[in-house]
């Protein structure tokens, strides 16, 4: 037998789930239904965090700067626009994150970057090690809250 894995919307998960009854060679192995709701988003973005300050991705405190401004490019799914630093760490106390940089580092490291990510210039010409650490740090998170997300889709409590 061959496991086939689909995403598809609730009401075509009813439908197919009536054809897989039909068929009996066909067995529904699992159902997993994927939350996007701001409170899981939310959780996701604080085990993500917490996992990079655990393993000291935060060498300086500007670099919370960059998952705000990853989060405003719309690379982070179901994260909130921040229009302001001071509102992107009222976000992050809101989710009990501790060690956060005040609103004017963040702005001073946003007035440092140029650009779209991957391609962020710095005009403060970091060297070339820095400014890989610098985009490194959307990476890690990005992949920190896909693995939140996806322990919390496969139904895990939440490890922090």
């Amino acid at each position: 037998m061959t496991e086939i894995t689909f995403r598809v919307p609730e009401s075509l998960a009813l439908l197919l789930e009536e054809w897989a009854k039909r068929i009996p060679e066909m067995e529904l192995v699992s159902k997993i239904r994927h939350s996007e709701s701001r409170e899981a988003v939310d959780s996701c973005v604080a085990i993500a965090i917490r996992e990079m300050q655990q393993y000291g991705a935060f060498r300086f405190p500007g670099y919370y700067t960059f998952i705000m401004m990853a989060a405003n490019e719309g690379l982070v799914a179901g994260m909130p626009f921040f229009y302001s630093a001071q509102e992107f760490v009222d976000y992050l106390k809101q989710l009990e994150i501790d060690g956060l940089p005040g609103r004017s580092t963040i702005y001073d490291t946003i007035s440092k970057v140029s650009g779209r990510y991957p391609n962020w210039t710095f005009n403060d010409h970091p060297k070339a090690v820095e400014e890989m650490r610098r985009n490194n740090i959307v990476k890690q998170f990005l992949s920190a809250f896909g693995k939140a997300k996806r322990h919390l889709s496969e139904g895990f409590p939440e490890n922090r």
